[in-house]
């Protein structure tokens, strides 16, 4: 996950990406270890938080597929609070719920990783984006992933 995390900060870096100050990327993942990003990108805390800062482009790594699907570990929020969320009759998971947030604040999403059962299930919802398959579900619990070097 981290691996993944630090290709998406570096590949945003490479494109040009840059915040308000024009120097550094915020992430919410819990673990930012490459030497070359490390210290542009700045750690926020929250499912999509941020968004206030006036982002743009919306990465959402890592991620899996809507509660009870075959996908690996599949929930939406709460595997025991919600069997199902629906936004305008349709049943989304989270990409779908934080998606909706991200365009709300006029942020558009523009890159998905996460494992075969999530890319299928989520692509329709966002048909501009990149989506990276980094494993194949195999069940709840498990899946094959992919090693970076692989991707």
């Amino acid at each position: 996950m981290t691996l993944e995390a630090n290709a998406a900060v570096e590949g945003a870096f490479a494109g040009g990406a840059t915040d308000a100050y024009g120097s550094t990327i915020r992430t919410a993942v819990s673990a930012i270890c490459c030497p070359t990003c490390s210290m542009r990108a700045q750690l926020v805390l929250g499912m999509m938080a941020g968004l206030e800062y006036g982002v743009s482009l919306v990465f959402m790594i890592g991620y899996h597929a809507k509660s009870q699907t075959r996908d690996i570990l599949a929930h939406t929020i709460n595997s025991v609070a919600f069997a199902r969320v629906l936004f305008d009759g349709l049943e989304v998971g989270e990409a779908g719920v934080y998606g909706a947030l991200a365009e709300g604040y006029g942020a558009r999403v523009a890159l998905l990783s996460g494992d075969d059962v999530f890319a299928e299930e989520t692509a329709p919802r966002f048909p501009g984006a990149r989506f990276i398959v980094t494993k194949s579900a195999t069940g709840h619990a498990s899946g094959v992933t992919q090693t970076p070097a692989r991707l």
